[in-house]
């Protein structure tokens, strides 16, 4: 019968399969298709690949029963047995005594064929190349063309055939195919349809791993871009906080002249490393801002600044919002405290003593001992009869501090004040600077209570 997807018959004219150039009329044929989630090229990579003897122990099992005969048969003829195949794959077929490889287009199609006396159970194989297996005609003989091929059949997805066909030589051996058939048929379908399950098998696996490396590869470059972009973010970041955000931080609200000018308490620490002045202006005189100072400390008026945030780590400090009359009388060498006596981690530096009093102008605190780590000093500047000026000036040599995890490590120390230390102390400064102009203006700008 004329196979149906045959276009034109004869060899060597153009056809749609290369089956049809071969075995355009046939007496049997078996089409088995599947589809293939891959590629067609992944797909017929797999399908030459597949090992055929991997398709499962009821094909291994038939494929040694059909081998039966022809192993009985070499061996009273005194002819040793071929040993079994322990691979077989289709690119391989044609290397065998039996198979010839007839056309091929790659990466669409494959086709092969075999000449012999299929149903004698030692079958007599006749060697017919590719030019003459067309036109092959001796009786008693059955041709068998097998065709393998690819086609798109949507995205990423495959329509895989198997096309196998037989074509006998003469009536006898029509007779002979046909009870052949009959028993072999079923055996046949099976086979070639485990067959193709393992190539669909084996082109989705190989399809699954790509995508994974292809996944892979692709997170690996958004993972290595996404590195750079995060260094280079976290550059910018740096770059920006170190040579803008940081100088102005040190010196906020300061005017060039101040920040650069001489303060009261400078020469108590002639050897400071670093310096750091902020400043605010008041609408209030200095007369009433300087109430507001005298009574800064942990145990007397607190520090005008986020005393929640304070009280968050135990620091134990309450802000007062009037002028405290027992909390007036300071003089040198009184303890300023920072944070409770008990608190824990404190040293000497937690309790700064009065260094410099000058009243009405002048505040400065340090800690006590010859060598000090730091000075803190409010300074008071005379705008005007009703406006002045505070500045708030930290100098310090970090190497002398006893304060932080690091201080007996002085790079860490360094990093600690840098990352840490400087910041928050400008975010606790500015609260303070800000409370204390708060203070100051509300009362001094208060009406006075109307007497009864």
């Amino acid at each position: 019968m004329r196979h149906p997807f045959a276009s034109r018959g004869p060899v060597g004219n153009d056809s749609s399969m290369l089956i049809d150039r071969y075995l355009p009329d046939c007496d049997r044929t078996v089409v088995r298709h599947v589809v293939v989630e891959a590629d067609p090229e992944t797909t017929y990579d797999a399908m030459l690949a597949a090992d055929l003897t991997d398709t499962g122990p009821l094909v291994r099992a038939l494929s040694r029963l059909r081998d039966v005969p022809t192993t009985l048969s070499r061996s009273l003829g005194g002819n040793p047995a071929t040993p079994p195949l322990e691979r077989l794959r289709f690119a391989d077929v044609t290397e065998t005594e039996e198979w010839t490889r007839l056309a091929d287009r790659p990466g669409e199609e494959f086709v092969f064929g075999a000449v012999g006396t299929l149903w004698r159970p030692a079958i007599e194989w006749r060697r017919v190349g590719p030019e003459e297996f067309a036109a092959f005609d001796e009786p008693g003989y059955a041709k068998l063309a097998i065709g393998l091929s690819v086609r798109p059949y949507g995205e990423r997805r495959t329509l895989l055939t198997y096309d196998a066909r037989t074509a006998t030589t003469s009536e006898r051996a029509r007779r002979n195919f046909r009870w052949y058939w009959r028993l072999v048929g079923p055996f046949a379908g099976y086979v070639m349809s485990r067959a193709l399950e393992r190539i669909a098998a084996d082109a989705e696996a190989i399809t699954r791993r790509s995508s994974k490396r292809e996944r892979d590869r692709v997170g690996g470059r958004s993972s290595a871009f996404r590195r750079r972009l995060g260094a280079a973010v976290a550059l910018v970041l740096a770059g920006t906080y170190h040579f803008v955000l940081r100088p102005l931080h040190r010196r906020w609200g300061t005017t060039d002249g101040e920040a650069r000018a001489a303060l009261p308490g400078d020469d108590l620490l002639p050897d400071a490393t670093d310096q750091v002045t902020h400043a605010i202006e008041i609408d209030a005189s200095a007369e009433a801002v300087w109430p507001w100072l005298v009574q800064l400390g942990q145990d007397r008026g607190g520090f005008y600044s986020y005393d929640w945030l304070e009280n968050a780590v135990g620091a134990d400090i309450h802000n007062a919002d009037r002028i405290v009359p027992e909390y007036q009388d300071l003089v040198e060498g009184d303890i300023v405290r920072l944070a409770p006596e008990d608190y824990p981690g404190s040293s000497p530096e937690s309790a700064p003593e009065v260094a410099l009093l000058e009243s009405g102008r002048a505040l400065v605190l340090r800690p006590p001992g010859e060598s000090p780590a730091w000075t803190w000093a409010f300074v008071l500047e005379s705008v005007d009869e009703g406006t002045t000026r505070l500045l708030a000036r930290m100098r310090s040599n970090p190497r002398r501090s006893t304060i932080g995890p690091f201080a007996s490590v002085p790079a860490l120390q360094r990093v600690a004040n840098y990352l840490f230390w400087e910041p928050a102390h400008f975010v606790m400064e500015r609260g303070m600077l800000r409370g204390i102009k708060r203070r100051a203006e509300r009362m001094e700008h208060a009406e006075p209570s109307p007497r009864a």
